[in-house]
């Protein structure tokens, strides 16, 4: 008997799901495995499926070791963590961290660089982070060919079998990917690029307000002292809770918050954190039918954990306010 490409996508999500069930541990509030991989497929997903996005960013970490080794970059690469509790819509907007390192790298060596692009206000799927993968594939491919890089990749192997590849381990291979980015890139994330999220988060918020009737402020608290990387990353868990604050008050299906041990303190981590609460404003906008996006905000060059943290106190301010407007 020949099976249909759907029907065998849905034996292999199957089959992979089966191991899975009654792990508690990776549960996401009393949700089984098959519940949370079966949350990525919809009819247009069929062939997108998390084995295909994994094997997608084997193939992108490959090409980006590529151009390491010819262009001579030997620079020590952060590990990535595990993260758990990621999504689609996440995954997507790790996505939008390591094309923004792509095109980097393209105004670096002096090739015209990409349009980074926000994450979608719709429901992002499989199919969404696929293309978009996709895209990353392209640009790296069009460096090699710019600096005459004729090497080419192994395609990474389809693993078949009963091995799941779920989204927290796509997430990690795009972390994998975008440290090794930094070398080609010149430097690490610093705190300016922090601030700027803060200041696209403040942007969406805006938009977000506007459409509830909330009152919204651009006035920056005053902070006492010197902060830390720990202090900002101690605010942005904090604005993380408000976020689901709100969600609740618009009747949302809330995202979980990362637990506390796997937020550390260095500017990589913060930037990723900053990033999902992005995410999660797109959720929001999607759910209030919010279709503007925020201005493409310019790099400071001055920006320090502190002016970080002020950023971070106003947006958590915003939160408050607009979910006290929701819940009215």
């Amino acid at each position: 008997m020949r099976l249909t490409l759907r029907s065998r996508v849905v034996v292999t999500v199957f089959a992979f799901c089966v191991v899975l069930v009654g792990t508690p541990g990776n549960a996401v509030e009393g949700r089984s495995w098959v519940e949370i991989i079966t949350d990525w497929f919809d009819d247009e997903d069929v062939g997108a499926t998390p084995r295909l996005l994994f094997r997608a960013t084997e193939n992108l970490i490959a090409e980006i070791r590529i151009l390491r080794e010819e262009l001579g970059v030997d620079d020590f690469q952060a590990q990535a963590g595990t993260e758990e509790y990621r999504t689609p819509v996440h995954v997507y907007a790790k996505t939008l961290e390591v094309m923004s390192k792509v095109s980097r790298v393209q105004r670096r060596l002096g090739i015209d660089a990409v349009e980074v692009g926000h994450v979608p206000i719709k429901n992002v799927g499989p199919r969404d982070v696929l293309d978009n993968l996709a895209a990353i594939l392209a640009e790296l491919r069009k460096i090699k060919a710019r600096w005459v890089i004729e090497r080419s990749i192994d395609a990474a192997p389809f693993v078949g079998g009963i091995t799941p590849s779920t989204p927290s381990m796509i997430y990690k291979n795009l972390a994998h990917a975008s440290f090794l980015l930094d070398g080609l890139v010149g430097r690490p994330l610093a705190p300016n690029d922090v601030y700027v999220n803060a200041r696209c988060l403040l942007d969406e918020l805006a938009l977000i307000a506007a459409r509830l009737g909330a009152p919204f402020t651009l006035d920056v608290p005053s902070v006492e002292g010197r902060k830390s990387l720990e202090d900002v990353a101690q605010v942005v868990r904090r604005a993380s809770y408000e976020m689901v604050n709100l969600q609740t008050r618009l009747g949302m299906d809330v995202s979980n918050v990362p637990n506390p041990t796997l937020v550390r303190s260095d500017p990589s981590e913060v930037y990723d954190a900053t990033n999902m609460l992005l995410a999660e404003m797109g959720r929001i906008k999607h759910h209030l039918n919010i279709h503007a996006t925020h201005p493409v905000r310019p790099e400071p060059h001055d920006k320090v954990p502190t002016d970080v943290f002020a950023q971070i106190l106003l947006v958590i301010e915003n939160l408050n306010t607009i979910s006290r407007s929701a819940n009215s």
